[in-house]
Formats: C-alpha cells, structure tokens, sequence
C-alpha cells in the first residue's frame, strides 16, 4: 500500500472519538460500550502496525480480542478478514 495512504488512514484513524466507534458498531448490529470503543482507540493508536505488514496486524486483532466482548471480536475479525486479508 501506498506510504502516504497509510499515513492519512492513521491519521483518521487519530481522530476518531470512541462515540464514533459506538456508531460504527451500531452499524453493524453491534452494541460496543463507551470503555470498549475507548481502549480499542488507545489500543489502535498507540500500537506500531502498518497495512502492508499482515503480522502487525494479527497481533493487533489478539491484542483487541482480549479487550472487546466475544461478539464484538467475532465483528472485527469478519471486518479484518474481508478488509484486510
């Protein structure tokens, strides 16, 4: 992927609000609390992953899975494995 792709996803990806996930979610039938959309920001922000490392990525997804519900994990990896692999 193109550097400077990534760089503006990163960039919207900083300036999202965890109410913004919490919309997200509900547009995928998915009730995500206000603590579980703030620290999968923090999660996803703060953590060293790039699009065209496909390992930083999974580690992304392990690491999210043990923060979000089931249901939530189960949304994010369909999202991953339609989006992203």
């Amino acid at each position: 992927m193109n550097e400077w792709k990534e760089q503006w996803i990163k960039y919207k990806i900083s300036q999202l609000h965890p109410k913004d996930l919490i919309h997200y979610g509900a547009m995928y039938g998915l009730s995500v609390s206000y603590q579980e959309a703030a620290q999968i920001l923090q999660l996803v922000q703060q953590s060293n992953w790039s699009l065209n490392d496909k390992q930083s990525l999974q580690t992304l997804l392990q690491q999210a899975k043990q923060i979000v519900s089931p249901q939530a994990y189960q949304v994010l990896k369909e999202l991953y494995d339609e989006y992203l692999s």
